[in-house]
Parts: structure tokens; sequence; C-alpha cells
């Protein structure tokens, strides 16, 4: 008869796989008990050892299967106090079939209930070994089962959070990116243009430009100490107290001096703020500013110099007694004013050579070159960004992705104007 009729070809191989397995497990258990006999001396031939395992094995797994229900959920030791009473009921039952086979097979002198009697210690025996052996490897088998199921749920439970704090910190991001400003306000003889991108979904870095009159613009850029998710919300802070502090009437220095004090009292310890603010008065043509212990600023002018703008003021949140101080700097038209963090000059090779402020002076003078009816912020932008992936090829720097940059453009008559422009760290933000 084709057993693929009876059974079905799926639940068939799975039986015989099981089947040829327990078989293994016999044998292997026969050879076991056959050398520990020979090592007493009892001088029992192999044959009659291996037939006796083989069928007390094959017929004690169906019944203690069958018995399971009666131990394999009962805590321990119960489980044991009835499993082995169990075992030696069946191993009677199983030895009773297998002397049968014994005695039909193997030629034995003497009598069915004599050899019956002499082999039913050996059984219990083999039937113990077998039916502890197997019950051992289940319970493995059952714990290792439920350890998987554990884990999987673990893994699929983390995965939901990862999930989930991935959304979170998407939507965090999508709150910071709406703290920084949508479109930045122009005013006639300069042009203004903005990119931000930190390292990570959310960050530290801050930059605003507000208007406080026809005639004068609030330009702050920032950067909070660490990253993440802490950084960000240092920065959010730090937003809210700058649009509070700074209005017409209040200078750089008395701006850093409020924001100082706001800090000191509601910031962690070990946690500070590099900060630049700046007024520009476009109708002078000066730059009223304080730095922060912030990078210092660099004036790229028209003719082709670089000035560097240090301030003279402590980092916020450190110190609340700091007196700032009020600098000023004449500007021209043509010239540029480039403000960044440290994760740009920080950018490093594969030689951990930094990218430094002499390379962000050189690329901005070369663009400087650029006549200046050609020259705009997307393309002081684009000669950084060039500048620094051709002295540092191959590496990818978290300061410099590339972002799409939406400058907005004003022409002033005669071809006269003033650029500023603005690098940050993870952001490239740029002023003309």
């Amino acid at each position: 008869m084709d057993l693929a009729f009876v059974f079905p070809k799926e639940k068939l191989r799975p039986w015989l796989r099981r089947f040829w397995q327990r078989q293994q497990l016999f044998v292997f258990i026969g050879v076991v008990l056959y050398s520990f006999f020979a090592a007493l001396r009892l001088g029992l031939p192999f044959v009659v050892i291996m037939v006796l395992v083989l069928t007390l094995g094959n017929l004690t797994f169906p019944l203690m299967e069958a018995c399971t229900p009666l131990y394999n959920r009962r805590a321990f030791p119960w489980n044991w106090v009835i499993f082995l009473p169990i075992t030696a009921a069946v191993g009677v039952l199983s030895a009773f079939g297998a002397v049968i086979l014994v005695k039909w097979m193997v030629p034995v002198n003497m009598g069915f209930w004599v050899f019956f009697r002499n082999s039913v210690p050996v059984a219990l025996v083999i039937c113990i070994a077998i039916s502890s052996v197997g019950y051992l490897v289940r319970q493995i088998k059952e714990r290792l089962e439920a350890k998987n199921i554990q884990l999987e749920q673990a893994v699929a439970k983390g995965s939901l959070a990862l999930q989930q704090q991935e959304q979170e910190l998407q939507r965090a991001r999508e709150i910071q990116q709406d703290l920084l400003p949508k479109t930045l306000p122009q005013l006639p003889g300069l042009e203004l243009a903005g990119a931000w991108q930190p390292a990570r979904t959310v960050g530290g870095d801050y930059f605003d430009v507000i208007q406080l009159d026809s005639n004068h613009l609030g330009l702050c850029i920032g950067d909070v100490a660490g990253k993440g998710i802490t950084a960000a919300l240092l920065m959010a802070n730090l937003q809210a107290s700058f649009r509070a502090l700074a209005t017409p009437e209040e200078s750089p220095a008395a701006v850093c001096s409020k924001l100082n004090a706001f800090l000191c009292g509601n910031v962690a310890p070990g946690k500070f703020i590099t900060f630049f603010y700046a007024i520009l008065n476009v109708a002078e043509r000066t730059l009223h500013y304080e730095n922060a212990g912030h990078c210092p600023a660099v004036l790229v002018k028209a003719t082709g110099g670089a000035e560097l703008l240090p301030g003279g003021g402590a980092v916020l949140g450190v110190m609340p007694d700091w007196q700032y101080k009020d600098f000023s700097v004449p500007l021209h038209a043509g010239d540029r004013l480039l403000l960044y963090t440290d994760g740009l000059t920080e950018a490093a090779n594969a030689q951990n050579e930094e990218f430094g402020i002499e390379r962000i002076i050189q690329s901005a003078q070369k663009d400087g070159l650029t006549p200046l009816r050609q020259a705009n912020p997307a393309r002081t932008y684009g000669s950084c960004l060039r500048f620094l992936f051709r002295k540092f090829p191959g590496r990818r720097h978290s300061a410099c992705r590339r972002h799409p940059l939406a400058p907005s453009h004003e022409r002033v008559g005669g071809g006269a104007r003033l650029s500023i422009v603005y690098l940050h760290k993870s952001i490239f933000y740029m002023l003309l």
C-alpha cells in the first residue's frame, strides 16, 4: 500500500524524520548500556541489548506520550514523582512485548516466564533511561521554545518601540524646524539665504534673523553643547528666550547678558551655549555684535582680505556675573560675513586633519573673486562645499551634508550690494 495515499506527504515526512531521530537515540542508549553491562561483566549479548532497547523504546515512547498530560504540566518535583511510577508501569508492559520479540528472534534456553523475570530489571533500567532522556529532552526543548517566543516578542516590542521612537524623533525634528525662521526678512542692499541640517535627527544648532525696524536686522547663531534630544530641548529654550529679549532697544551685549542670567538658572551642570548676536544697521553699513564664546565670525572683505570677529564674551549658562561688551565693525558693498560652529571647522579627514578656519577663509576668499553680478549665497555655499570635499576626499561630513538652499535675492541699483554669509554646524546658513 502506498503510504503517501494513506498519509499526506506533508504529514508523512515529519513523522518519518521524528521516527528516524528516535531510532538514532535508541541505538545510542543501547551502545551506552552495553558498554555499562560489559564493564560490570554481566555477559549480556549485544544483539539482546539492542533488540531490547529498540523494542522498549518504540513501545515506551507512544505509551509515555499518551501519559504526558498526567505529569508534564506539574511543577518540580511532583512531575518526577508521577513520572517515575508511570515509567515503571510502562516498563513492565514494554518488557513483556520485548521479551516476546527477543524469544522469537534470539534462541534462549530457558522458559518464557523465567526469561521474563530475569529480563524485567534490565528492561526497567532501559525503559527508565529512555523515558528519562526523552522527558529531559522534551523539557529542554519546551523551555528553549518558550525562550524563543519570549525573545521574538521582545524583539517585536523593541522594533515597535524603536519605530515609535523614530516617529517621535521625526516629529521633534519637524517641531525644531518650525522654531527656525521659515522666511528670512529682506532689506534693500543685502541678500539672505538659509539651510539647516543637524548631524542627527535633532540637534542643538540654532540660527535666527529678526527685523528690528526698517533699517536694523538682528542676526544670531548658537550651538548648544552636546547632541540629540537634550541639546534640542535646550535649543528650544534658547530660541524662546532670544525671541523675547531681542528688541530694538537692546544691544547685543545686553541681550547676551540677559540670556546668560536666564540660562544660568535653567541649564543642567556641564551644559552651556555658545552664541553670537549682531545687529546689522543697513543704512550706516555697520555691524554691532557680541560673541559669547562662539567660533569667531569671519568678515571677508570685498578687497579679498579677511578679518575675524572673536568678541570677548563667555559662553552662556556658566558664569552669571559675566559682563558682556559691544563691538562694532564697518561694512562695505561686497563684504561677506561668515558665521559657523565647530562642526564645520572640526570636520576631519582620514588623517584626523581638521578642516579649520583657514580653509573656510580660503573658500570664501576664492568665491569673493567672482564678479559681483554673478555672486550670490548659493554660489558661496557651493564653493565652501566643493572646497571641503576637495580637501577631504572620501569622507562623509555631518557638518556638510548637501541640503537644498533656496536663497532670496534682492538687487540694488548700480550693483552696490552688501554681502553677508552664514555657515552653520550641520547647517549652512548664508546671509548676503
